[in-house]
């Protein structure tokens, strides 16, 4: 492949052709903030924050669209730079609802002197990501003390019909929800408009195209679009006396884990979080893998019965992508090869409990809770992170605790690739191969399950991700 050879802040640079100055910056080591960006998403440029000086160009450059060229020398840290940077961060914050810096606002603090893990501590705040939001460490990393501009405060109203809440006054107007709804997802319920993002149809969420994913949630860099939290309520039933909590855990929460508790990646185990869930006061606590073993058991036999007969069938255990299905496809009913997820089948085997917990990754599991109340509270990283600050109970490897156990059956492990793990993924490929004499594809999003679709002959059985 050809490369470029580049100069950025000094440093000899080499990129291959078609590589942006982002992604060439990133590849030696420098970094360039960034807040419309996500990586594989198509780059909007729209925020300005990752704006570089070029020699030879009289404007600056942004970092995140433009392609390298040979011999470019790039500077990403001028003065003048972090100047505009900062600008911009004023600009946004000054029509951004900035209850994330409450101290500021009555002028008892400056940002060089906020902790944002002992804030997490302080109830004055109510933003669902303070101390994760990319805006607000942005604005501490700049220094943004002050807006020196007039205070829009927005006035739109929170729309929290479904377990996915839209508050349009944090919305930064990035795009980066609809790019991933629209894109890849393909399920085109969100827009941009003038007035920043709104559903392409329907009053409410409720009323919209949404299936429930929760992707929007997982790139939104504000509390713009977010999981409907139940914090408070959770530390509540799982301290009161009298009252047997059972939660499930699955180790797919542990990378954004990690991410949002700003640990290195692999430092984070599951029997630390199983301890840290038994000191908040959890009574029962297993792994979702237990339950993944029983729900593939039940996959196996549907596959016995049902495929290789002529006709290709639709897999999947994902409530969002069961949505999708029946909305997109109710032609295909006759095809689809519905069973329990993971949530569903540890909801049944935990019914004795007074309250069950399920802790995951950011996807379907708070709508398919809100839906089906087959738990009582799903909970994401994110929030989970939230909840270890405020109980001190943040995973170490001196506060361990091994899973405990339903006894659910196991799976026969007949299609140990078809059944596998398989996670949701922005841009990877679908895997294809063969198996058991069945010809068969992993759609690890909802756009490729539409392109699946549309060539359901090359196909045995289609397993759906969502």
């Amino acid at each position: 492949m050809e490369r470029i050879n580049l100069t950025i802040n000094g440093k000899s640079v080499t990129a291959p052709k078609g590589s942006t100055i982002l992604e060439a910056a990133e590849s030696a080591g420098i970094r360039i903030p960034t807040l419309c960006f996500y990586k594989g998403l198509e780059p909007g440029a729209s925020c300005g924050l990752c704006e570089v000086e070029a020699e030879g160009f009289q404007t600056p450059l942004r970092a995140c669209a433009f392609k390298v060229r040979e011999g470019m020398v790039i500077r990403t840290d001028t003065d003048a730079l972090q100047a505009g940077r900062k600008l911009r961060l004023q600009k946004l914050l000054s029509r951004h609802p900035v209850d994330c810096d409450h101290c500021l606002r009555i002028g008892s603090s400056r940002c060089a002197d906020l902790d944002p893990k002992f804030c997490e501590m302080c109830f004055f705040c109510d933003c669902v990501r303070e101390g994760f939001c990319e805006l607000q460490t942005l604005a501490h990393e700049y220094g943004v003390d002050v807006l020196p501009f007039d205070i829009v405060p927005g006035d739109q109203p929170l729309d929290a019909t479904t377990a996915i809440v839209r508050n349009p006054n944090k919305c930064i107007d990035c795009r980066r929800c609809v790019k991933v709804c629209n894109q890849v997802q393909t399920v085109n319920n969100l827009k941009a408009a003038n007035s920043g993002v709104v559903l392409a149809a329907g009053e409410t969420m409720a009323e919209s195209a949404c299936v429930g994913c929760g992707r929007c949630v997982q790139v939104c860099p504000t509390g713009a679009i977010y999981a409907a939290e139940h914090k408070d309520e959770l530390v509540y039933y799982a301290h009161r006396d009298g009252v047997k909590t059972a939660a499930t855990v699955s180790a797919a929460l542990i990378p954004e884990l990690e991410r949002v508790l700003r640990r290195e990646s692999g430092s984070v185990t599951l029997p630390e979080i199983v301890g840290a869930l038994k000191k908040i006061g959890v009574d029962t606590v297993v792994d979702t893998a237990e339950a993944e073993e029983a729900a593939r058991a039940q996959a196996e036999q549907l596959l016995d019965e049902k495929a290789g007969q002529g006709k290709p069938v639709i897999l999947t255990n994902s409530f969002a992508a069961k949505a999708f299905l029946e909305k997109n496809y109710p032609d295909k009913k006759d095809s689809f090869l519905f069973y329990d997820s993971a949530l569903a089948v540890f909801g049944r085997a935990a019914g004795a409990y007074d309250k069950r917990f399920a802790f995951g990754p950011v996807g379907g599991n708070a709508t398919e809770c809100e839906k089906t109340r087959c738990v009582d509270i799903a909970v994401n990283a994110r929030e989970l992170a939230r909840i270890m600050i405020r109980t001190g109970s943040e995973p170490h490897s001196g506060r361990t605790a091994k899973a405990d156990t339903l006894g659910l059956p196991g799976s026969a492990g007949r299609y140990s690739r078809l059944l596998g793990e398989a996670a949701w993924k922005l841009d990877a490929e679908p895997e294809r191969f063969e198996e058991n004499g069945l010809r068969c594809v992993i759609c690890h999003n909802l756009g490729q399950t539409r392109r699946a679709l549309a060539e359901t002959d090359r196909y045995d059985v289609i397993r759906v991700i969502a």
